[in-house]
């Protein structure tokens, strides 16, 4: 072994063995076991140190130590760890940040505490009488469960809020912010909390329920259940197919295409939020849009769309909808369907009462029908308004109505009552009745007759209703007009209707007005206009209409005889036998109507009097084949009428009926002058 005992220098470098020790003079670093020193000591074995003195930062695990001291990785301390203030601190205490984060000190139980003796994430609270941790008697969570209870100590739900045992006066829960429901739905404005049917809390509007309420909207989904505003169904249909008895179906306002008939369960109600906003219109042609049923209700609602031939409303024809005993309620609605029907009520497809009742039902449906009552079939119709339609309403085969404060504009009739409906029961007259006699009694009756049936008396017998002009012929004058002949009844008793020709200023025959009906005609009558003095001879034919006598009164069923008092006189003796087959009459009872244009068309581009249009009177209200309109009303021109027979002009102050035209003044004046003018 060598020794040297001075300094020696090497330029280059040193190696000693072949990587025991490895000096590079070049790039200052110094390796222990290994030949590529990456640091300025790089040992590749294991190192001892019996001190450590470090001018920068210390690494250990750490290759860019980036504190003092910096361990990556587990570290073991058999020593006295000391804080700031030098101490080692005592049993049972712990180390804490200090000097704002600066340092770190040794603490005792006075600061840090813990008496927790429940299962893992068990809540300790800091108590303000000694400053220690440890549980509360008023807040406690149950790990086990996954339960918090508050004034609970053994909490039986997710949250159970309690007030402390004793404690009468605080019993109130604030909840701030925003409180989101199951579905994490925030509330909107006048929402309430509600179990769904799976007992889950969802925001619904204020007020409903959400086992009774079916929301539909424009953004909805037929997949989803309807019982929030952010569940809805997409179409009315889809609702109708979960409805249950005493459901409303609430539609928001947007377009709604439905795959018509759509069937509404009995005491459904369909309720849109706005008339004009809340628009349904049916995607196929041919069929009815909605089949009512008992108790079910549309309001607020327009049915829109290309012209239809079916009812928007109307009895399911199958005879689905059984006994009506609630009518089917129509309100605040809009029918804007062209060629369809806005109300259809057969009698035919229902039992019970057969009827529907309509409040606020507008139908600008051109082209089409305002509603139809047939089969012996009811209803009740208010500030119905029809516009260019065929018929505004029309009662056939023995169905009935009532109509108030309603109009019926432009179009080609106003009401239309026609027919009778099925025979109810048939009877014979037991006592002879009387010629010009308003009494008919009859017996083998089961069920007593009366007012708004009608009967005929052993034969069904007509009268001339019109006179039709088949050629117009010519060199008639107005000063000298054609006798019209028509042939007499065959029918006992009859009387022969009479006619009276008008002439056009051009010589022809316009018209023959029927000022005589006749009575007891049992087929058409032949009508003959006489020849002018040189031209060609106008021809005509009749149409009939079958008579039948209503009932005013009718006695009680005694032994199967009832004396009934009729609205006309018989025109005949009647023998004891002749049958008497009673049935209901059509009918139409209009009071306060409004008719404005009627007859005038059904385009309301070509009916409007600006544009052409020319109403006709006598379309206002028909009464033909026993059917019958009665009505007060008001047109147009101010005209005031009481049925067919008495019209007050307004603009004139006439009054004209059958057999007189005379002014009010001229009849009330002789009479106060004869009453020494008190008056």
């Amino acid at each position: 072994m060598a020794s040297v005992n001075k300094k020696f220098a090497v330029e280059k470098g040193l190696e000693v063995g072949d990587d025991a020790l490895v000096v590079d003079a070049q790039t200052n670093k110094t390796g222990i076991g290994k030949t590529d020193a990456k640091y300025g000591l790089d040992v590749a074995t294991t190192a001892n140190f019996d001190g450590v003195l470090a001018a920068g930062q210390v690494g250990i695990g750490s290759t860019q130590p980036a504190e003092n001291l910096d361990v990556i990785g587990g570290a073991k301390f058999q020593g006295a760890i000391k804080d700031r203030s030098g101490s080692a601190g005592t049993n049972g205490i712990v180390l804490i940040s200090a000097n704002s984060g600066n340092n770190v000190d040794w603490s005792d139980q006075a600061e840090i505490y813990t008496l927790a003796s429940d299962a893992n994430n068990s809540i300790q609270f800091k108590k303000a009488s000694n400053g220690k941790f440890q549980g509360a008697d008023n807040f406690v969570y149950d790990p086990t469960n996954k339960r918090v209870g508050i004034g609970s100590t053994l909490p039986e739900y997710l949250l159970q809020v309690a007030r402390a045992p004793g404690d009468s006066a605080n019993g109130y829960v604030q909840i701030g912010g925003t409180f989101l429901d199951s579905t994490g739905a925030v509330g909107i404005a006048k929402s309430i909390l509600a179990a769904s049917d799976t007992g889950e809390l969802v925001w619904v509007g204020a007020g409903a329920s959400v086992t009774n309420i079916i929301h539909v909207n424009a953004d909805g989904d037929d997949g989803f259940d309807g019982f929030t505003l952010k569940t809805a169904k997409r179409t009315i249909g889809a609702a109708c197919t979960m409805a249950q008895t005493g459901d409303t179906i609430r539609v928001a306002a947007g377009l709604y295409t439905e795959d018509n008939p759509v069937i509404v369960p009995n005491n459904v109600s369909i309720d849109g939020d706005d008339l004009r906003q809340t628009q349904i219109t049916p995607s196929n042609t041919g069929v009815d849009l909605f089949h009512a049923k008992n108790g079910t209700l549309f309001q607020n609602l327009s049915f829109v769309g290309a012209a239809n031939t079916g009812a928007v409303i109307a009895f399911p024809p199958d005879g689905s909808a059984g006994i009506i005993t609630q009518s089917p309620y129509i309100r605040n609605c809009t029918n804007f369907i062209p060629n369809s029907q806005g109300l259809k009520i057969d009698g035919s497809h229902a039992e019970g009462l057969k009827s529907m009742n309509v409040d606020s039902y507008t139908q600008y449906n051109q082209g089409g029908i305002g509603v139809t009552v047939s089969n012996n079939a009811y209803a009740q119709l208010v500030s119905i308004f029809t516009i260019c339609n065929v018929t505004g309403i029309t009662a056939v085969s023995g169905a009935q109505c009532d109509v108030n404060n309603s109009n019926a504009s432009f179009g080609t009739r106003g009401l239309v009552a026609s027919g009778v409906g099925t025979v109810v029961q048939t009877g014979a007259v037991s006592v002879v009745g009387i010629v010009e006699d308003n009494i008919i009694t009859v017996g083998s009756l089961t069920s007593r007759p009366h007012t708004g049936q009608a009967f005929y008396l052993g034969e069904l017998f007509n009268n001339v209703r019109s006179i039709s002009v088949t050629n117009a012929g010519s060199g008639y004058t107005n000063t000298n007009p054609p006798v019209i002949t028509i042939t007499d009844p065959t029918g006992p008793g009859g009387s022969t209707a009479e006619g009276i020709a008008v002439i056009s200023g051009f010589g022809s025959v316009t018209s023959v007005e029927v000022n005589a009906t006749g009575s007891q005609y049992r087929g058409a009558p032949t009508v003959t206009i006489a020849a002018p003095t040189s031209g060609v001879t106008a021809t005509a034919s009749a149409t009939m209409a079958p008579v039948y006598y209503t009932i005013n009164s009718a006695t009680p069923v005694t032994s199967g005889v009832s004396t009934i008092t009729i609205d006309q006189t018989l025109p005949n003796a009647v023998g004891i036998g002749s049958t008497v087959p009673f049935a209901k009459q059509s009918l139409i009872l209009a009071s306060s109507y409004t008719f404005e244009h009627v007859g005038s068309g059904l385009d309301i581009n070509t009916a409007r009097p600006s544009k052409g249009g020319v109403s006709i009177p006598a379309n206002q209200a028909i009464s033909e084949e026993g059917g019958k309109v009665v009505y007060t009303s008001t047109d147009e021109r101010g005209n005031l009428k009481v049925g067919d027979n008495f019209t007050i002009n307004q603009q004139t102050g006439d009054i004209s009926g059958d057999a007189f035209k005379k002014s009010i003044q001229s009849q009330l004046t002789p009479l106060i002058i004869a009453l020494g003018g008190q008056f």
